[in-house]
């Protein structure tokens, strides 16, 4: 909620903001709607990343919003739903779902667009061969070290067509969210600001992970 927030304070911007519930997302939005900037527009939508029909229906209600209005396409796509638990429903969401949605996603973005991973320092193989301490949520860390590596084979991927598109995975730091019960040491308004410059960015590195203080090892 934060990220989109922040993001229809921008004038000239549309929002597509996914939510399992679309109940949710209408209710998150009227909390903020009065600081949507006059010349943006945030769009709630049914989104759900374990229900392959949901994001067919997702995608077919963003393409059909884009030839009413007509609009080119999206420029960002930010994969930003998460879970902890097992591993079944962890990677389902995570990954496998992050894998769908983006996929689906991909033909309505346009040349130069980004897709922002949003990541954690959880997700770092090279902090874990460090010898941390004991590991913390082996599913959850373990599912954004698979987002990193998609992050990397995507850019990869993006560059070899030519797409302009660039990739990237980004830290938002340890924001306080239902994720983590609240315990999170950072306000996610101010978490989320590192993902919406990039988001709100004309053009960027491919292929990196970042946090706020800037880049993070892989």
């Amino acid at each position: 909620m934060h990220t989109v927030h922040k993001l229809a304070l921008t004038p000239n911007v549309l929002v597509f903001m996914g939510s399992r519930k679309l109940a949710a997302a209408e209710e998150a939005l009227s909390k903020f709607a009065k600081d949507v900037d006059a010349l943006s527009t945030v769009v709630p939508v049914q989104l759900d990343l374990t229900d392959a029909a949901s994001i067919k229906n997702a995608h077919v209600f963003i393409a059909n919003y884009f030839k009413e209005k007509g609009l080119a396409g999206l420029d960002v796509l930010i994969n930003n739903a998460a879970r902890v638990g097992g591993f079944e429903e962890v990677y389902a969401v995570n990954v496998f779902g992050t894998v769908a949605i983006t996929e689906a996603i991909l033909p309505l973005l346009n040349p130069g667009g980004a897709i922002l991973n949003i990541s954690s320092g959880l997700g770092s193989l090279t902090w874990h061969t460090e010898r941390p301490p004991p590991p913390i949520l082996p599913a959850y860390s373990s599912s954004k070290s698979a987002l990193n590596s998609l992050t990397l084979q995507w850019a990869i991927l993006e560059e070899q067509k030519g797409s302009g598109i660039r990739v990237v995975s980004i830290c938002p730091g340890y924001n306080a969210t239902n994720l983590n019960q609240y315990a999170g040491t950072m306000d996610p308004a101010d978490g989320c600001m590192v993902i919406v410059k990039e988001a709100l960015a004309k053009e960027g590195r491919s292929g990196v992970f970042f946090g706020k203080d800037g880049d993070k090892k892989w």
